[in-house]
């Protein structure tokens, strides 16, 4: 922007512009008067142009502004005290798929998705209530319905004798979730079947004993190892395996609870953990055994397998299946896997295709 001249300058440049003029023919008296004249003239039309100049720069420098501030690579949006949006970019807008005109004196708390509205409601009041910059991260739903994960820097700001407003800059962390999410998976779970690995079990099971303890029920852990597995690999290849693998998971988890786990414990074995059972360890009994039966009734049934010319192979794979009970911490983590694996090799020796108790639960 080129700086305003002060008013000795623009004299000197008047003076210097009016000494090219053509002289008049008045009087002295008259002469100077029209000098003063023509020169405070050439002043105002010098200042004329200059401000022009200035508000031409300023001009240019607001549409930057709003360049940058439309077109940012993050939203910005300014909420009322009451949540009302009173500003946002066309970046925010489109983020959530709005027009801006739509949006603003609207309410953010639409665009949240359902199960993070609380959680929004509880920042928000956070925010109003600090001085300090509070960023959170939740799920927003679009116009249309399409998710995103976004992250939000939020600050309150307030203005002498005016009510204080929240800022917000909005990002889309969609792909970081995801691959956070990708980076979970490959730690927790087993990339063939999609069950959890033995890691994520290990965790589980924890949980479960904790939960034994303050409940006092009982709960129990299965074994349950495919009895003829190895025949279909070395017959038909391990892609043919992989597809009875997925197929066996997906029969072993169509048994249980949404409370259960059942986790790949490497090649042809899951493990199955039962939790919250029963106070009694006869009915506790009882109850797993109902479902290690179902397993393994499950199990039995033929294998309809589509091989790589599309013609299908139906094949029978048997699973022999040994429980234990645990209650409280009883006894430790690797002490009720033993057990479980022990009855498991007891319900091969018994003959393959049945569920074995771990002696000492008899």
């Amino acid at each position: 922007m080129s700086d305003q001249p002060n008013p000795q300058q623009l004299r000197n440049a008047a003076e210097a512009k009016l000494a090219g003029l053509p002289a008049g023919t008045t009087t002295r008296s008259a002469q100077e008067l029209l000098h003063e004249l023509q020169v405070h003239q050439i002043e105002l039309e010098m200042q004329n142009e200059n401000l022009r100049q200035v508000q031409f720069e300023l001009e240019r420098s607001r549409d930057r502004y709003m360049d940058f501030y439309d077109f940012a690579p993050v939203g910005y949006l300014t909420l009322k005290e009451n949540g009302l949006i009173s500003e946002i970019n066309l970046t925010g807008a489109g983020m959530l798929g709005e027009e801006r005109s739509r949006l603003l004196y609207h309410r953010l708390t639409p665009y949240v998705a359902a199960e993070y509205q609380d959680h929004w409601v509880r920042h928000f009041m956070r925010v109003l209530a600090s001085n300090e910059a509070q960023p959170c991260e939740l799920a927003l739903q679009k116009s249309d319905g399409a998710r995103f994960f976004a992250h939000l820097d939020c600050m309150r700001q307030s203005k002498l004798d005016e009510m204080p407003e929240v800022r917000i800059i909005l990002s889309d962390i969609t792909e970081r979730i995801k691959h956070e999410e990708e980076i979970r998976k490959l730690a927790f779970y087993d990339a063939l079947t999609q069950l959890p690995n033995r890691r994520l079990l290990n965790d589980r099971l924890d949980h479960a004993m904790a939960a034994s303890k303050r409940s006092g029920r009982y709960g129990a852990l299965m074994f349950v190892d495919l009895d003829n597995f190895k025949p279909l690999n070395d017959m038909y290849g391990h892609n043919m395996g992989d597809l009875l693998l997925i197929e066996a998971a997906r029969r072993i988890t169509r048994c249980l609870r949404e409370m259960d786990t059942v986790a790949r414990f490497g090649g042809d074995e899951f493990v199955v953990l039962l939790g919250e059972l029963d106070v009694e360890k006869t009915e506790s009994i009882a109850q797993a055994g109902t479902v290690a039966e179902k397993i393994r009734s499950a199990l039995a049934e033929v294998y309809r397998l589509k091989t790589h010319d599309t013609n299908m192979l139906e094949y029978h794979c048997t699973s022999s299946i040994g429980v234990t009970l645990f209650r409280d911490h009883e006894s430790s983590q690797t002490k009720v896997l033993k057990w479980a694996d022990m009855a498991m090799y007891q319900a091969k020796a018994a003959g393959r295709n049945v569920v074995r108790f771990y002696e000492s639960d008899k």
